[in-house]
């Protein structure tokens, strides 16, 4: 009876410490992975909410200017790229969401491959520009700079004053803005 006794309690002490070992892989893989950590919680791939952009300078695939100036409160800035396997999976979600926004509302930014000549930008700029303005850029440009960005999909949700509202991978579903009453 000792034997079942003793053994019974070593294996209790085991499933405690496997408990244990499990708890701190899993807490571990939340606090170093951002799509891990829960819904609301933004990416740490962009300046985080409260963050100020920087200066930058920019043109639209239209040709105008765009600058830190014009980044109003309420206006999200989408960073897409087309060598960016979920980007490609999420660009028709993104656009048929992008519509509900409108180009007074959205910026989509696309980032080239610079060994990839062109490389799927003439689709996205495609699918985009009816909704959104559009510009494009390469790795380390100002505008990438400014925002601070490491990673796509992100969005950024502008607040007032060159201020980040919110960020996050997917570019929400906006159904408290009217197309035609911008």
């Amino acid at each position: 009876m000792a034997y079942v006794t003793a053994a019974v309690v070593l294996l209790g002490l085991l499933s405690l410490l496997n408990l244990a070992l499990v708890y701190g892989v899993v807490r571990r893989l939340h606090t170093s992975d951002p799509a891990l950590s829960g819904p609301g919680r933004g990416p740490d791939k962009v300046l985080g909410p409260g963050g100020a952009v920087a200066p930058f300078t920019a043109l639209d695939t239209d040709g105008r200017q765009l600058t830190l100036d014009d980044l109003t409160e309420k206006l999200t800035v989408l960073f897409l790229a087309p060598w960016c396997a979920a980007c490609q999976e999420l660009l028709p979600l993104m656009a048929e969401r992008a519509a509900a926004y409108g180009p007074e509302r959205l910026w989509a930014v696309i980032e080239v491959d610079p060994a990839q000549e062109g490389g799927g930008v003439a689709e996205y700029v495609e699918r985009l520009a009816p909704v959104a303005r559009v510009v494009v850029v390469r790795e380390g440009d100002e505008l990438v700079e400014a925002f601070q960005l490491t990673g796509m999909p992100t969005y950024v949700e502008m607040g007032a004053g060159g201020i980040v509202a919110s960020t996050g991978r997917t570019l929400p579903r906006r159904t408290d803005l009217v197309r035609a009453g911008h």
